[in-house]
């Protein structure tokens, strides 16, 4: 007989797995997870928005690269 812990959704406490690779310690929620990843996507946009790109640069992997890092790199290694 076990404790039997129930969560509201978002309070589900991330696994020290699924932890590796994080880059802010204080994270311990998927909510808390989901929330900052969301600002950082949201960052990304905006960087898109605000600037020209030629369409060769578009769908080179070099940018496809440097916008998943900004949509993700303030929070993964």
């Amino acid at each position: 007989m076990g404790l039997d812990f129930k969560y509201v959704d978002g309070q589900t406490p991330l696994s020290e797995e699924e932890k590796q690779g994080l880059l802010i310690k204080s994270i311990t929620t998927r909510a808390e997870l989901d929330e900052l990843e969301q600002l950082n996507i949201e960052k990304a946009v905006e960087w898109t928005l605000n600037n020209k790109f030629l369409k060769e640069k578009i769908f080179s992997e070099e940018f496809i690269k440097s916008v998943h890092k900004k949509m993700l790199g303030d929070i993964w290694e």
